[in-house]
């Protein structure tokens, strides 16, 4: 049986929310109740090791970099650990790449962040959002936050992953870059486009 902790949960539900799949596909997939699965992401449950191997290859990461102690949970008073995680993601025109695996676990200062919710730190490729963000900045993203308001999201649109800022219209969503050199995109419900939000940007860490 594999122990899912706290942590380790909140990294598959992650990588499920980066790959788009939903609960119940996960549980078709690797043969266990939507229930088992939504246990799964908030950790503290188990699961039987060949369902895990099943999880991990459906999601496309390694079942030995998803190992993570219970050491790992304990924080430092003041601070949160964070997950950064082995992928890049793109404020140009939206290539993805990457394996979505936890590279390491960063020990962050709990003022910088929000108080609640899922938060991991992803690089950021591309010079779309300058200067605003630049080539190799990190993002925190917030994950399942919802549009709380106008600002920086983590998206997707069909394959690609962005980091752009949006702004709601009448009927639609604007996708728009803080580089004017690339044009702002509109999103609906009737265009055909694939669009999820996939985390508010929290945080932004310039690389030096």
């Amino acid at each position: 049986m594999q122990r899912i902790s706290v942590e380790l949960g909140k990294s598959l539900k992650s990588k499920a929310k980066l790959k788009g799949f939903t609960q119940a596909e996960i549980a078709n997939h690797i043969g266990v109740e939507q229930s088992t699965v939504s246990r799964i992401f908030n950790g503290k449950t188990q699961l039987g090791h060949q369902h895990f191997l099943l999880l991990c290859d459906l999601l496309e990461i390694s079942p030995h970099n998803m190992q993570v102690s219970d050491d790992v949970e304990e924080q430092k008073e003041g601070y949160r650990t964070i997950p950064e995680y082995n992928v890049r993601v793109s404020a140009g025109h939206g290539e993805f790449q990457g394996i979505e695996e936890v590279k390491q676990n960063l020990q962050m200062p709990k003022m910088f962040l929000p108080e609640n919710g899922q938060v991991g730190f992803v690089r950021v490729e591309g010079d779309s959002m300058t200067p605003t963000i630049a080539h190799g900045d990190y993002v925190a993203v917030e994950f399942d936050s919802g549009y709380t308001s106008d600002g920086l999201y983590l998206i997707r649109i069909d394959d690609a992953v962005f980091v752009k800022r949006l702004q709601r219209k009448f009927g639609g969503v604007r996708i728009i870059s803080d580089n004017q050199q690339y044009e702002e995109m509109t999103v609906s419900p009737d265009d055909g486009n694939d669009f999820g939000l996939i985390g508010r940007v929290a945080l932004v860490i310039r690389k030096t």
